[in-house]
């Protein structure tokens, strides 16, 4: 009797304090590694998007050394460039002033049109072999094909800056006039002054530029788009600060490439 009653007892006993210990820890590890998972890919994303815009400047570069023109303001492309005897590839440049017509902020058009330099600058770049994962007979204002989708999200469009007010939604007092990546969403419309078309959040826009600026959102190199001021939701930045304790996707960048 007395056994059988042992044999009973032992049946119904449950996870001992030890066990339930090692399945605790077992779980934290778990959700750790998930978490520091999640932070390795975040930073992978920001890393990969300010290797991006340095790339596109070096291929602006090396194109400008190659051909002494700027990529989508060439006079005559279909003689010069590889490749480009069709539209939109092989539409001329009706100034040649070695910079793009369209401001950073401008809206991308058809890679057909005349005017629209800013979108035949990626045309060009493909079609030099400078820039992979684009389609240079495409007219498809899409990331990834007629214009680059950026690592982080969103995509980059480019144009020649040389006033404060050609960086649409920016609170620079200041700039250095050049030609400027916008990072953002939405590849058709144009950068708004507030955070529509917002590709970023706070944080990852504050990432990108401390690693290729000096992670002051209204000076320098790297500048903040997207509403100025502290409301949550809604605001970038707040004078040089990023509101970095926003999760919201309310950031655009503009990053000054020459």
């Amino acid at each position: 009797m007395v056994k059988t009653q042992l044999t009973h007892d032992r049946s119904q006993a449950g996870f001992t304090l030890v066990e339930l210990a090692i399945v605790m820890i077992i779980i934290g590890l778990l959700i750790g590694g998930i978490l520091k998972g999640q932070e390795l890919i975040a930073n992978a994303q920001v890393t990969s998007s300010a290797s991006q815009i340095k790339a596109i400047e070096a291929a602006l570069t090396t194109f400008r050394d190659s051909y002494d023109a700027v990529p989508g303001d060439i006079a005559s492309p279909a003689r010069r460039l590889p490749n480009c005897t069709a539209s939109p590839c092989n539409v001329a440049s009706t100034t040649s002033n070695n910079r793009i017509n369209q401001t950073p902020a401008a809206a991308a058009a058809s890679p057909a049109t005349a005017a629209n330099e800013n979108t035949r600058f990626w045309t060009h770049l493909a079609a030099a072999d400078l820039i992979g994962g684009l389609d240079y007979t495409s007219v498809a204002l899409t990331w990834g094909a007629a214009v680059p989708a950026a690592e982080i999200g969103g995509g980059f469009t480019v144009g020649y800056a040389g006033v404060v007010g050609d960086l649409v939604g920016s609170g620079a007092a200041t700039i250095n006039s050049g030609h400027y990546l916008a990072l953002k969403n939405a590849a058709g419309t144009a950068v708004a002054a507030d955070n529509t078309n917002a590709a970023l959040r706070p944080t990852q826009a504050a990432r990108i530029d401390r690693k290729l600026d000096d992670g002051v959102a209204d000076a320098g190199s790297v500048l903040a788009a997207g509403g100025e001021g502290t409301t949550a939701g809604t605001h970038c930045f707040n004078g040089a600060a990023y509101n970095e304790n926003d999760g919201a996707s309310i950031c655009k960048l503009y990053a000054r490439i020459q």
